[in-house]
């Protein structure tokens, strides 16, 4: 029997004892209570409160309701506020964020947090009238928004000068208790039977949501610090102990993929998915493992269901569009980057990866601009100054290129690619012993870079048969089958541009 059978039973008994008015009270704070009698000291500070928000709301909002009307709202939720607090203030805090008011029935909601899990947003939400006469409804907003929400009910009509007002608890329902179908509808109205009985909150924070918030810190910690195995070993129990949390799924997948277990985090991330459809980060993640797998027809479908759940998000046009670009669909590709760029035109990488769509499609001016606007807002992108260095290679803007070439390795010292392709290029212009010493400083990185070794032998004996012959510590004395040849042309500059996956990003 799990811990919710109890409160169901109880709930029902409730619902009984309802319907005759006979109801557990007690007022001592944080006891446990059906009803909640406010006496005359609270009212007269919920009154004075009560009127000042009015005022504010109706000058901040455009509600086309009456003054009164919004007053008596503001009312029953300050009384709501000091009732609750009343019996569950030493768990909770009230949480004083913006009011979302887009109708005057959002002002019967009341927030809080609680205290050892400030993560878990409790929607409180209290009606006025005969608790037979109302619909208790939930939104898609406050479903998606939210992981507890507690209904209550004053019978008391707001007049003047009453003395007492009685709130009622009716119940409490954890949002993942409602059925998927239930989470996907835009709103859903709960029978008073469907609700877990409110004696059972502080065993549920307590207990429930305490062991499984402590469970995640935990796991999230051991996860930070690389201890991947023992935060399996957490999600693990967390799943067992609640086997319809789509959270958990999700977080052990990635577990199982820094692990180095693809078809595990698959599994699991499609089980996500199969107790939350509407999860789009676990489509992005699903999208990026299979195109890790190369089965770029299944990214692709991934990837456009986290853009059918969020069509402004632009990360998964941009991975779509590396997909795109693995399949040779240029055009498919370069709108994809396009809109990234639509969506977010500081993200250096969509501007960088989309020259590289260009160049391929032969647009060597789009490629330039693309590649100078995310120069523009990352500086040391020593790739982009490279791929300039090819176009304007290619282009016979040869002091453009060297400079371009010049700025590449000064953003990234160790970068051999524009070391070499300036030495090419500095060998067609005839500065061979530029070429020579710039050769010299790709050996001083890499001694076994087997075409700069073949080049540079190439030119000294090139200079030997001119005349200019060089000190011999000038040469170096590495063997060549071809000493005629001074350059590889498949490793010239169009061959060597950087369309790398390197400016790809992930979630999470």
């Amino acid at each position: 029997m799990d811990w919710t059978s109890p409160l169901k039973a109880q709930q029902l008994d409730f619902c009984s004892r309802l319907d005759l008015g006979n109801l557990l009270i007690c007022q001592d704070n944080y006891f446990h209570s059906e009803k909640v009698i406010i006496t005359e000291d609270s009212i007269e500070k919920i009154n004075k409160e009560s009127a000042l928000e009015s005022e504010e709301i109706i000058k901040k909002y455009n509600l086309t309701y009456s003054p009164q009307k919004i007053l008596e709202k503001v009312f029953y939720r300050q009384l709501g506020i000091e009732a609750f607090l009343s019996k569950f203030g030493h768990i909770t805090w009230l949480d004083n964020h913006v009011y979302h008011l887009d109708s005057v029935e959002s002002l019967i909601n009341s927030y809080f947090v609680i205290k050892q899990a400030t993560n878990i947003k409790i929607l409180f939400k209290i009606y006025q009238g005969n608790f037979n006469n109302i619909d208790y409804i939930l939104s898609s907003d406050e479903i998606k928004n939210n992981q507890v929400v507690i209904f209550a009910i004053c019978p008391q009509k707001f007049t003047a000068n009453v003395k007492e007002y009685p709130v009622i608890f009716l119940g409490f329902i954890p949002l993942d208790l409602l059925s998927k179908t239930q989470q996907k509808n835009n709103k859903i109205i709960i029978n008073l039977s469907e609700l877990l009985y409110i004696g059972g909150l502080n065993f549920y924070i307590n207990h429930v949501v305490i062991n499984n918030y402590s469970l995640f810190e935990l796991a999230k910690k051991y996860f930070k610090n690389g201890n991947y195995q023992q935060s399996l070993s957490l999600y693990n129990k967390a799943i067992k102990d609640k086997p319809l949390s789509s959270k958990s799924y999700f977080l052990r997948a990635i577990c199982k993929y820094k692990l180095g277990h693809i078809s595990g985090a698959l599994q699991d991330l499609s089980q996500t998915i199969s107790l939350n459809d509407r999860n789009e980060i676990a489509y992005h993640w699903r999208g990026y493992l299979y195109q890790q797998l190369e089965n770029y027809p299944e990214a692709l479908s991934n990837y456009n269901q986290e853009i059918k759940i969020n069509p402004l998000n632009y990360f998964a046009y941009f991975n779509r569009a590396i997909v795109y670009s693995k399949l040779k669909q240029l055009i498919e590709a370069l709108e994809d980057y396009t809109m990234v760029l639509q969506i977010n035109n500081r993200f250096f990488q969509g501007f960088y990866n989309r020259g590289n769509i260009y160049y391929q499609l032969g647009d060597k001016q789009s490629a330039i601009d693309d590649y100078t606007q995310a120069i523009k807002i990352q500086p040391n992108l020593a790739e982009a100054y490279y791929n300039l260095g090819i176009i304007y290679h290619q282009l016979g803007e040869y002091k453009q290129a060297l400079n371009s070439y010049q700025l590449a390795v000064k953003s990234k010292p160790k970068y051999l690619k524009p070391y070499y392709n300036s030495a090419i290029l500095q060998a067609d212009l005839g500065y061979y012993q530029e070429s020579i010493n710039t050769y010299n400083i790709i050996l001083d990185f890499d001694s076994n870079f087997i075409p700069a070794i073949h080049n540079q032998n190439a030119l000294s004996l090139l200079l030997k048969k001119e005349g200019k012959i060089l000190r011999e510590e000038e040469v170096l004395s590495y063997s060549t089958q071809n000493p005629e040849v001074v350059k590889i042309d498949d490793n010239s500059a169009e061959n060597s541009i950087d369309l790398s996956d390197s400016k790809q990003t992930n979630r999470f």
